[in-house]
């Protein structure tokens, strides 16, 4: 449901994140340090984003929290230490980073009722990958905007603050929700038409 394009890319960036990965895991940092650490980066973006005001600075904690949520997966997978327990930590704290996220946007001054449609969406587009894989179905590269697309917007839209003002930022926020809401009818769909097969 992508193009090549944005498939190559996201190929390549997997290659660099692993490597990444085997470094760190040489230095035995446990993936569920990683994990918390990536909520204490989140916690960071409101009382920079209340004294700063600047999306720079909220920017750079996404960015932040992002890597880290991407990588402590991949440590966990390359040093053989995934669990059950893991991944339940990870979707938590993915989703805990999400609403802690959804205050500094506010705090930037954009759209609130934009920023509550977007993270429903974003919310829903993670609840429809978590249902359906535990139904059986894996959603692996289905819809427009997983979890790295929507923080690498929410990132632009923190930067979009700063450099071409709040409405612009808005703009591209509302643009971001109604991809967002594709997905979610993509994963739905998708999920949907999957199980019709099984009895």
């Amino acid at each position: 449901m992508k193009s090549a394009l944005l498939n190559k890319l996201r190929s390549e960036l997997e290659l660099h994140i692993n490597k990444l990965a085997f470094i760190i895991a040489k230095t035995h940092i446990d993936p569920n340090t990683l994990t918390l650490t990536s909520l204490v980066a989140a916690f960071m973006s409101i009382p920079l984003a209340l004294l700063t005001r600047n999306g720079l600075v909220v920017a750079a904690i996404i960015s932040i929290t992002g890597l880290l949520d991407v990588i402590d997966g991949a440590v966990a997978r390359v040093s053989r230490r995934s669990s059950l327990r893991g991944a339940l930590l990870d979707s938590f704290i993915d989703r805990l980073c999400e609403a802690i996220l959804t205050i500094a946007m506010l705090i930037l001054g954009l759209n609130p009722q934009i920023i509550v449609v977007f993270f429903t969406f974003s919310f829903l587009a993670s609840y429809l990958r978590a249902k359906g894989e535990s139904l059986g179905v894996s959603l692996s590269g289905v819809g427009l905007m997983e979890r790295p697309e929507r923080l690498i917007g929410l990132i632009t839209v923190a930067l979009t603050v700063d450099l071409a003002g709040i409405t612009a930022a808005n703009t591209l926020l509302l643009v971001l929700a109604v991809l967002t809401g594709i997905t979610v009818l993509q994963r739905f769909l998708y999920i949907w038409r999957r199980l019709s097969s099984v009895k």
